[in-house]
C-alpha cells in the first residue's frame, strides 16, 4: 500500500503566538495534529536540533538567521523529513525549491503602503519574497480582497490563488469567568460602559479617527465610558506609529482613553469580554482577525466598510465610514440602545460560527491535494 504523503509546515512563526502569522501557523498545525486525513504533517523548527547544526556560526540569531532558514534551512529540515510538499506560511519561502511550494500571502501590505518599506533591507526583502510567490505551485490568502491586490500587485494568475479564510480561536466566547472581568475593571478603573479597541496602533488602524470620533460622542454617553485601546508600538517610528497620548490630550480626553500598552492574550478575551462595543476603523486589513474575535466573544462590533473587513463582519455587525463623524453616530447608536447591543450580540456569534480553523484546514488540504495532483500528472507525462 502507497504511503501517504509528507506535508512539512514552516513552524518558524509557531513561537510568536501574538503575531497574526504565528495564530495562523498555530491554527493550521493544531487541526493538522489531530488527523486531518490523507497526509501526514511535520512543523519544520528553526531551532530544533538538526537545524541549528546546519546553521552556519555567523549567521546565527537576527535576522540573517531568519534569511538563512527560509532560503535553506527550511528546504534542509524538509528534505530530511521526506517531505513531499513545503508550505510556508506567510509571505515567504525559498527562491529555489526541490519541492512543490506553497506559500500563503495574508496581504501586500508592505508593498502598498510607502512606510512598511522605509529601509533599503526591507525593499529588497520584498523584491526576494515577491519573486518566491511567483515562483510558487500555489498560493493561499485570507480574503478575496487580498487575492485582487496579490493579482494587481504581484501579478499571479487568478487561477493560482485560492482565498481560504482565517478564524477566532475556540477561547473566544462570551465570558463565563465574572471575577476575572471584575479584576481587569478594577485594575484598569473601568467603571462603566467599555469600548475596545485592539489589533495594532501602526497608521493604517487609523486610531486617531477613534478617538475623535469617541470625543464626538462622548458627550451624549454615559460619563463613566471609557475608550480601552490595548497594545504597543513594534518600532520607534512616529510615522509608521503615529502616538496617541498627544490626541487624547487635544481632546481633553487623557482619562476617558485607556491605553494599556502591551496585554496578554488572557486580559486580551477579558477585555473583549467585558467590552459592550468593539469599534476598528481600521483602513486596509487583508482578514481582520479582531473583530471576528471580538464577534466570537459576542460583543457588537463597528468596523470600517474597508477592504477585507465587509467579508469578515458581513451582517454581524455595523460597517461604516472610517472618519470621525460616521463612527460617532455609530458609536452613540449602539450604546444608548440596550436592544440593538443584544440583537448585535446574537448577529456577532452567528457570523462567527460561520469560521472555524476546521474550514481553514481542510481547505488548505485541498490545495495540498491540488498541487501533488499535477505534480503526479506532470511525472506521469513526462515517463510517456
Amino acid at each position: 500500500m502507497e504511503q501517504e504523503p509528507i506535508i512539512a509546515l514552516d513552524g518558524a512563526f509557531s513561537r510568536e503566538p501574538l503575531t497574526g502569522s504565528g495564530q495562523y501557523t498555530l491554527g493550521l498545525w493544531r487541526q493538522f495534529s489531530s488527523g486531518a486525513p490523507c497526509h501526514r504533517f511535520v512543523l519544520l523548527l528553526p531551532d530544533s536540533g538538526q537545524t541549528k547544526a546546519l546553521l552556519p556560526h555567523m549567521a546565527r540569531g537576527g535576522k540573517v538567521s531568519k534569511i538563512w532558514w527560509e532560503q535553506r534551512g527550511v528546504i534542509e529540515a524538509a528534505r530530511a523529513a521526506r517531505a513531499a510538499l513545503l508550505h510556508v506560511p506567510y509571505f515567504a519561502g525559498p527562491l529555489t525549491s526541490p519541492l512543490p511550494l506553497v506559500v500563503t500571502v495574508h496581504d501586500v501590505i508592505p508593498l502598498l503602503f510607502p512606510e512598511y518599506r522605509a529601509s533599503l533591507a526591507m525593499r529588497l526583502y520584498l523584491r526576494l519574497v515577491s519573486l518566491v510567490a511567483r515562483r510558487a505551485e500555489a498560493v493561499i490568502t485570507d480574503s478575496e480582497h487580498s487575492k485582487r491586490d496579490i493579482v494587481r500587485v504581484l501579478g499571479i494568475a487568478e487561477d493560482r490563488i485560492t482565498v481560504i479564510p482565517l478564524a477566532a480561536d475556540s477561547r473566544f466566547q462570551p465570558a463565563t469567568d465574572l471575577a476575572r472581568l471584575a479584576e481587569l475593571r478594577q485594575r484598569f478603573a473601568l467603571r462603566g460602559p467599555v469600548i475596545f479597541n485592539v489589533g495594532g496602533l501602526d497608521a493604517r488602524k487609523n486610531l486617531p479617527a477613534l478617538i475623535e470620533a469617541f470625543a464626538g460622542a462622548f458627550p451624549r454617553l454615559d460619563p463613566e465610558t471609557r475608550l480601552v485601546i490595548a497594545g504597543r508600538p513594534h518600532a520607534e517610528n512616529p510615522r509608521l506609529y503615529p502616538p496617541l497620548e498627544p490626541v487624547t490630550r487635544r481632546f481633553g480626553l487623557e482619562r476617558q482613553v485607556v491605553l494599556t500598552g502591551a496585554i496578554s492574550e488572557e486580559d486580551k478575551l477579558g477585555l473583549y469580554q467585558l467590552a459592550d462595543l468593539y469599534v476598528y476603523p481600521s483602513l486596509y486589513e487583508g482578514f481582520g482577525l479582531s473583530p471576528l474575535e471580538a464577534m466570537a466573544c459576542g460583543t457588537p462590533v463597528i468596523a470600517a466598510n474597508r477592504s477585507s473587513l465587509p467579508e469578515v463582519v458581513g451582517d454581524g455587525g455595523i460597517l461604516v465610514e472610517p472618519e470621525p463623524d460616521a463612527l460617532a453616530r455609530a458609536i452613540e447608536e449602539v450604546l444608548v440602545d440596550d436592544r440593538l447591543r443584544a440583537e448585535l450580540a446574537r448577529r456577532a456569534r452567528k457570523r462567527a460560527a460561520q469560521f472555524s480553523w476546521e474550514r481553514t484546514a481542510r481547505e488548505t488540504v485541498a490545495v495540498y491535494h491540488q498541487v501533488l495532483g499535477r505534480q503526479a500528472a506532470a511525472r506521469r507525462a513526462g515517463a510517456r
